[in-house]
């Protein structure tokens, strides 16, 4: 059975991506899938990762598509979200796995640190949809007309469904701000 099934929404960031992958490798078993959808990047050299399901899409749609045709495909009890330039800790499955046996609640938040910014984030209150892993059953699809900000509406949708949490006291992602040609860098500085 599927307990956990990690959607990663890619896009030219291909190092970064290798990287997250060989962690994910060593952690990954058969209680978790791992769905990279390939924003019409075609990128072939990532099919090395065998145990990852890519699913390359016919033009670039943007990640809340990214992420909605990971839900779509996903048939984990929970699902998360990565994003392709980002890390997580080299515990981060084995402690989100654990949680799921012990624990039954709709969103299990963990705490996250800043890579760039040197910061560990308690009890996170962002938008950030890598925060936390969610019941699929409870999950909402994401806007996909929105370019900036997606995780603020999914939050806001899945507010309206979900009645019960858990919070693990333990860094599990690692967030890459600021990165030079990120999505939101591009926005921050006028090249979009």
């Amino acid at each position: 059975m599927i307990k956990l099934s990690i959607i990663i929404p890619y896009y030219e960031t291909y190092e970064l991506t290798v990287k997250l992958l060989k962690e994910l490798s060593i952690q990954v078993n058969d209680e978790v899938e791992v769905i990279l959808t390939d924003n019409n990047c075609n990128e072939t050299r990532l099919d090395a990762f065998n145990f990852v399901k890519i699913i390359h899409m016919k033009e670039n749609v943007g990640v809340s598509a990214g992420r909605n045709v990971g839900l779509k495909e996903a048939k984990g009890k929970y699902v998360a979200f990565i994003d392709s330039d980002d890390m997580i800790t080299n515990d981060y499955i084995e402690v989100l796995l654990k949680a799921i046996d012990e624990r039954n609640e709709d969103v299990i938040y963990f705490n996250w640190a800043d890579f760039n910014e040197n910061l560990i984030i308690r009890h996170p209150q962002n938008y950030a949809v890598w925060k936390a892993i969610y019941k699929r059953e409870i999950c909402p699809m994401f806007q996909e007309d929105k370019m900036f900000n997606e995780d603020v509406f999914f939050q806001e949708d899945l507010h309206k469904t979900h009645k019960s949490i858990y919070y693990i006291d333990r860094v599990l992602y690692i967030y890459n701000s600021g990165r030079i040609g990120s999505q939101m860098w591009r926005r921050d500085n006028g090249k979009m």
